[in-house]
């Protein structure tokens, strides 16, 4: 039972008390009688002003308590004069201005958080204890080509692309180095927290290509400025002198063909270096407004000169709208004759009839999308992973330099790429130019 019901109690049976008192005689209502009704009297008006004292600060913690309930951060509790009641007024307004203080610290630590997840450049995944996504930020959101409304309640196996599946068989506390088919590059970092006693992972990704690119680049035009430099300073006075002993001996000496198959060699060596070093030289590009079409079609008759030794067909799809964008038109020419380069001689090795397919066409985001497509051997998941490393080829003559040229002018166009054999059999590099403003 609460505090008033017992007062309204003890106030009934005093009052029961008296009214049985004024019911006796009135003969024997003497001096004792009248003191016995005046102490309950006073009894009564004592119980009441009591209940008052006691109720107050009931009420005030019944009141402080609503405002808790309420999250009512403003009101406070009023003193009333009685010391007590004051005291416990004082202490839990206090406590308010501290909840209120620390509460508003929260929001603003909340708040900027929420500000560096959502700018920041850098993907992150949250997950629920289901190790299915919980959160994912703007960043994430674009890495995956998707909202992050459709990354939620999405396993990490389920994610799209090949790089779910990399960051499925991540542990805890794990660090790897992934590169995806479409010859992007992140470092992906998997950690975990505790969030009200239950933990979670969560994954951080790095768009590290950029940056690997750069050391990458830094390191083979050292080398090639090494090589070139010293094979250069030999290459010079060892043909000079092939050559004059060539010229002195007569042509009937047994050595001649032997001079002059170093001497081809030595040249040979030459010619290597200089395609080498064409890689180190490509110059910064030079944006202008160009219209794709145009200049696939300035260059038909050359791009099907190349099919001619194979006897492989080329055809031409170009989109009806104004494929305008911004590029380095001599660059993007010499990109666009390696890559049609690299597709014959992918169907030089197979025995079946081969097809080449120049295509352009808009994305959704009004980008403009150029599709260089053969059917020729087709690129394996693991090749994939180096074809655009510097100095990568299968081929026995190659040297890896011809997509080492293209990824370094579609990095100067800032491009997105990729080269990959789809389930069809065909292979299809893509470029897509950024969007013209």
């Amino acid at each position: 039972m609460n505090l008033k019901l017992l007062f309204y109690i003890s106030v009934a049976l005093q009052l029961s008390t008296w009214g049985f008192m004024l019911t006796l005689d009135f003969r024997v209502r003497n001096t004792a009688f009248f003191i016995l009704e005046g102490l309950t009297i006073l009894n009564i008006v004592y119980l009441i002003y009591f209940y008052r004292k006691v109720n107050r600060p009931i009420q005030s913690l019944s009141e402080g308590l609503d405002l808790l309930k309420g999250q009512d951060w403003n009101s406070r509790l009023t003193p009333v004069g009685q010391p007590e009641v004051d005291n416990i007024a004082e202490t839990f307004n206090r406590m308010i201005t501290m909840l209120k203080e620390h509460r508003l610290r929260l929001e603003e630590q909340s708040h900027f958080l929420n500000l560096i997840i959502a700018r920041a450049p850098i993907g992150m995944l949250l997950l629920n204890f289901d190790d299915k996504v919980y959160l994912a930020n703007p960043a994430a959101e674009r890495i995956f080509g998707t909202s992050g409304e459709k990354l939620t309640e999405m396993s990490l196996a389920a994610l799209p692309g090949s790089l779910g599946d990399c960051l499925a068989s991540m542990k805890a506390n794990d660090t790897r180095i992934i590169r995806t088919e479409h010859n992007a590059t992140y470092k992906c970092t998997c950690l975990s927290l505790v969030d009200k006693g239950v933990v979670h992972r969560f994954i951080l990704i790095e768009d590290v290509g950029d940056a690997m690119a750069d050391a990458e680049r830094q390191a083979y035009e050292k080398i090639i400025r090494i090589i070139a430099h010293e094979v250069n300073n030999t290459v010079a006075p060892t043909a000079s002198a092939l050559g004059v002993v060539s010229d002195i001996l007569p042509e009937s000496n047994p050595a001649v063909p032997l001079l002059q198959s170093c001497s081809e060699r030595v040249l040979g060596m030459s010619a290597f270096v200089s395609r080498l070093a064409e890689v180190v030289k490509i110059p910064e590009a030079v944006l202008k407004p160009c219209n794709i079409n145009d200049l696939i079609s300035g260059n038909r008759p050359f791009l099907e000169s190349l099919c001619m030794p194979t006897g492989c067909n080329i055809s031409f799809e170009l989109c009806a709208d104004n494929a305008v964008c911004m590029a380095d038109v001599p660059l993007l020419e010499q990109c666009l004759v390696n890559i049609v380069k690299n597709a014959v001689e992918s169907i030089s090795e197979t025995k079946h009839a081969g097809n080449v397919s120049i295509a352009t066409s808009r994305a959704q985001n009004g980008a403009v999308v150029l599709t260089v497509t053969d059917n020729g051997a087709g690129i394996s998941p693991e090749k994939n992973l180096k074809i655009f490393t510097p100095f990568y080829t299968d081929k026995p003559t190659g040297q890896g330099v011809g997509l080492t040229f293209v990824r370094e002018v579609l990095r100067r166009h800032n491009c997105g790429y990729s080269l990959q054999t789809g389930a069809d059999g065909l292979t299809r590099f893509t470029i897509e130019f950024p969007v013209k403003h």
